[in-house]
């Protein structure tokens, strides 16, 4: 049936429905897909509101709402862009790690291998830079139930380890180090001495004076490189 301006008669209530929609849905619907710009912004957003509440609160002591609040966005945006909380904590810590990877992926490929030192500087600085992945992993990687264990290990130790004591063994083989050291040991020793101070900066901080401003870092670095390169020159630590 056809009304009088040749229009279906059913036409109005389907006006009426339209009509009758909420002003939200329909904008929803005519606005499609966020444009790249926007996609940005949000992922941004949502990535400055993870890096500052996941090292204050840990990865169990912050909700998706929370995230979404701060972010100032709608909360779902993390399952849409990340595929939910752990995808978004994930992207988080690779971009904090990323230099430190890139880095490993260099030494790895390089025909002729980084000095040592350089290995030292890289690690001490990537530490005092960012303290606090000190608390990160001290609450999410060594705590017993720490949900992020796996995925840190898998990141960073499990890659550096095998890395750095190859270039220790090949600097052993070319008369640089001593060829009577344990590589892997001297591998723990170099993290220990790169790490240790920031991993726990609350106590060293108080005892040592330990902080992460260029003046100590250098002044670190130079008194760390020393004591390997030459060791502390006494007796005492000797049988």
């Amino acid at each position: 049936m056809v009304n009088k301006i040749g229009s279906p008669a059913h036409a109005p209530a389907v006006e009426q429905s339209a009509a009758l929609m909420p002003l939200a849905v329909r904008k929803r619907r005519g606005r499609g897909r966020p444009s790249a710009g926007e996609a940005e912004d949000v992922r941004k957003k949502l990535l400055d509101a993870a890096r500052d509440l996941f090292p204050r609160y840990g990865y169990r002591g912050v909700s998706s709402r929370q995230i979404g609040a701060a972010a100032g966005v709608n909360f779902a945006m993390i399952r849409y862009y990340f595929g939910g909380k752990p995808g978004l904590y994930r992207e988080m810590l690779q971009g904090v790690l990323q230099p430190a990877r890139s880095t490993l992926d260099e030494m790895s490929a390089a025909h002729s291998p980084p000095p040592l030192a350089d290995v030292l500087e890289n690690m001490t600085r990537s530490w005092a830079a960012n303290p606090w992945v000190a608390g990160f992993v001290v609450r999410e990687v060594l705590a017993p139930d720490g949900p992020m264990r796996a995925m840190f290990l898998k990141e960073f130790p499990e890659r550096l380890t095998p890395v750095v004591e190859r270039l220790v063994e090949g600097e052993m083989a070319a008369g640089k180090l001593r060829a009577d050291l344990d590589p892997r040991m001297l591998v723990l020793s170099i993290v220990s001495l790169a790490v240790f101070p920031f991993l726990t900066l609350p106590l060293t901080t108080r005892v040592f004076g330990v902080c992460n401003d260029e003046k100590f870092v250098e002044r670190f670095l130079h008194h760390t490189a020393e004591l390997l390169a030459r060791g502390a020159g006494s007796a005492a630590f000797s049988n």
